[in-house]
């Protein structure tokens, strides 16, 4: 009897704990379709990875205190100018709390401004919660039906799914 308490407490206590587990890694992951959201551009229209629709659209969060998510900014914007594709688009998010910064940094990293967006203060946390940025910053390549097809992709890896 003891035994059969002793693995049923174990199941509860294991179903909690993966039931406590809705908002994490497994919302966003390989095969599931990327969480909606939109950002405003310079010009005040909302962009979204959802308006690429039938493209493949690489999602890049960056902030000017995370050097690899800012270097990958870089990168993603080189590559999807160097293919010269219509078929890749970007849509790079950053977090950056100061507007002056972030106009700064695309300007001096030569970055565009058509794929670069500063996410408004509203928007934030919705947007972390969605893509599990709490422990830093990712990106994400989404296929022509926006499903994510990988997670902080490589350039290598970019290449080799949107051939």
């Amino acid at each position: 009897m003891k035994k059969t308490m002793t693995i049923i407490a174990m199941f509860v206590v294991l179903l909690l704990t993966v039931s406590a587990n809705t908002g994490g890694e497994f919302s966003v992951a390989e095969g599931i379709k990327a969480p909606h959201f939109e950002v405003k551009a310079s010009d005040g229209t909302t962009v979204s990875p959802s308006d690429m629709q039938g493209r493949f659209v690489i999602v890049n969060f960056w902030a000017s205190r995370d050097a690899g998510s800012r270097m990958a900014a870089n990168l993603y914007e080189q590559y999807v100018e160097s293919a010269g594709d219509e078929r890749i688009g970007l849509v790079s998010v950053n977090f950056d709390d100061n507007q002056k910064l972030f106009r700064e940094i695309v300007r001096r990293d030569g970055l565009k401004n058509e794929s670069q967006f500063n996410v408004e203060p509203q928007c934030k946390s919705d947007i972390i919660r969605k893509y599990s940025l709490e422990s830093g910053m990712k990106s994400y390549l989404l296929d022509r039906n926006g499903v994510i097809v990988a997670v902080n992709p490589t350039i290598e890896q970019i290449a080799l799914l949107t051939k």
